[in-house]
């Protein structure tokens, strides 16, 4: 079950980029709140309290101009400040970085499911927290999902289009491989390139449960990607919220750089 036809990538944007906005003008202005309580409390002198207005008032003046630009411009951005290495394999823009993938504006995002669906813990657990039950309702009517394949959900209130559920072992928490990883993430872009999909963001697959090294699985999905033969896709971000992981993949994409340029 897709989103509404009628939510164009367009609208998608708007409402990420808004949503994105309200985030960032409410990390500034619940300390403040906080602050001009505790004045009013008489618990904080009003030098105080002026520090952090003339902060907030600067930092308000950063975050209002910045989404003043046109929605890809603000993305953009977005993707300069926080992308770790960015490369590009067969016409795919590659970028690895640390972050929550459920708040990643893509088409699709990938998630290492449980072989039966289920959504329970780690990342799929946070995917279900973030868009809602009926991503897992779904991927659990769909079940079982075999090692090697991908099957598509709807993303629920995400800003995406599709979550992609590929499973990376053949028994829930169990053991992965690395090869089981660079299957999974075959399947995945194979199955982004039926739906169309322009981007795509993949976690670290097998790193946790499936005890597969960060270092073996950005190699594995590395693997995958050099393999694969884009046709909509044109956008892969790698995104972890693991440090490890991230530095994994940027370890893959620099060494996968460096082998581009002795050829």
């Amino acid at each position: 079950m897709a989103k509404k036809p009628e939510e164009s990538r367009e609208d998608r944007k708007l409402r990420f980029i808004e949503a994105l906005k309200r985030k960032q003008a409410r990390e500034l202005i619940e300390p403040l709140s906080r602050k001009i309580q505790a004045f009013m409390d008489g618990t904080l002198g009003a030098e105080e309290v002026f520090k952090i207005v003339h902060y907030v008032a600067v930092q308000s003046d950063k975050v209002t101009k910045r989404f003043k630009n046109r929605p890809d411009v603000v993305l953009a951005e977005i993707a300069m400040d926080e992308n770790k290495f960015t490369t590009e394999i067969h016409e795919m823009g590659i970028k690895a970085r640390q972050g929550d993938i459920a708040a990643l504006f893509a088409d699709a995002i990938v998630n290492p499911a449980d072989p039966r669906g289920v959504m329970a813990q780690g990342l799929a657990g946070a995917i279900k927290t973030a868009g809602g039950e009926e991503i897992e309702k779904e991927a659990v009517a769909r079940a079982p999902i075999a090692v090697g394949q991908a099957i598509a959900t709807t993303a629920g209130k995400l800003p995406n289009v599709h979550v992609i559920h590929v499973a990376i072992a053949s028994e829930p928490g169990g053991a992965s491989s690395p090869e089981q990883v660079k299957r999974a993430t075959a399947a995945a872009l194979a199955l982004a390139e039926e739906l169309r999909a322009e981007s795509l963001a993949i976690p670290g697959l097998g790193t946790g449960s499936g005890k597969v090294s960060p270092e073996d699985s950005a190699a594995a999905i590395l693997e995958a990607l050099k393999a694969h033969s884009p046709k909509s896709l044109s956008d892969i971000t790698l995104i972890d919220r693991d440090e490890r992981v991230v530095q994994a993949f940027v370890g893959a994409l620099e060494r996968f750089d460096e082998e581009a340029g002795q050829t």
